[in-house]
């Protein structure tokens, strides 16, 4: 049994705690209106509820030992239904200006990573291209010494050659070379 000072605070307790759970409950929906059917809105509003069913106990706890009659169940509901009747188009911008607030950080932060990561993919493409010109260039080093080589033994084999020709002017040179 409980006493009429604590049925009237238990009264005025379910009425608020009907009108903030509207108030909360309307500005989490807002807030996850784009997790439609998504697991994480359902995630989001089972801890929404427990935490909120949490703290009402906790509230509930000092003013009548945390019991809750049937008639206080009807009182919280009317506490939520003043919400959504008066109140709720008052609290309504308050929600959007969040959600537009947070929907423009998280878009400058969407820009600034796309324009960091473009920066890094210019770099690295400018890393790259060097790399490329680094081992071209080694490339072409390699070529000419190649072809710096080939040539002295290509002058070489002649000097041995006419040589070989001043020493034996009756022998003819050997076809080698023809091809």
């Amino acid at each position: 049994m409980i006493l009429l000072p604590q049925q009237f605070q238990a009264l005025v307790y379910h009425f608020f705690s009907g009108w903030v759970f509207a108030l909360t409950w309307s500005g989490m929906n807002r807030l996850t209106w784009h997790y439609r059917r998504h697991f994480v809105r359902w995630v989001i509003e089972t801890l929404y509820f427990f935490i909120f069913v949490t703290l009402m106990y906790a509230g509930l706890l000092p003013i009548t030992g945390g019991q809750t009659q049937m008639y206080l169940l009807a009182v919280f509901v009317l506490g939520a239904a003043v919400y959504l009747k008066f109140y709720a188009m008052t609290f309504s911008p308050l929600f959007e200006g969040i959600v537009r607030s947070i929907v423009k950080q998280l878009t400058g932060f969407k820009k600034q990573k796309a324009k960091s990561q473009a920066a890094f993919k210019h770099r690295q493409e400018i890393r790259h291209k060097k790399r490329a010109e680094k081992r071209q260039s080694r490339k072409l080093k390699h070529q000419k010494k190649q072809n710096e080589k080939q040539l002295k033994r290509q002058k070489k084999k002649e000097k041995h050659q006419a040589k070989q020709n001043r020493k034996h002017p009756g022998r003819m040179m050997p076809k080698e070379e023809s091809g």
